[in-house]
């Protein structure tokens, strides 16, 4: 049986997180975006979770589907033990979630139409 480092493991969290915070942001489910990096939902949810160690292959995979570079699940990683989520971070993930919630297609429609206005507005 190895021994477990903890600071590998508060490692692993923290991209973990990274992933699911970029993830939510982006709108999509675990079952979304795990056949786009080859992995199974409960896969990916143990990556997130920081159970499972992500290969180098797959991060770039998952950098590559979520649109960002895979140095950014590095950054800050020697000055904290967690991401810092800002707050609108967390309004941009509590927006995706409670839009993934609306099931009627036309309701998406009309909020992501509402949002691209709203944002060409600004």
């Amino acid at each position: 049986m190895t021994r477990k480092n903890d600071f590998i493991q508060e490692i692993d969290k923290s991209i973990g997180g990274k992933i699911r915070m970029l993830r939510l942001a982006k709108g999509l489910s675990r079952t979304q975006l795990g056949p786009d990096i080859g992995v199974t939902h409960q896969q990916l949810q143990k990556y997130e979770k920081g159970t499972n160690r992500i290969s180098i292959g797959r991060l770039v995979l998952i950098a590559k589907a979520l649109n960002v570079n895979v140095s950014s699940f590095y950054d800050g990683l020697e000055s904290a033990n967690e991401p810092i989520i800002t707050q609108h971070q967390r309004m941009c993930i509590e927006i995706s979630r409670n839009f993934m919630k609306i099931s009627n297609r036309e309701h998406q429609d009309a909020v992501n139409t509402l949002i691209k206005t709203l944002a060409k507005a600004s």
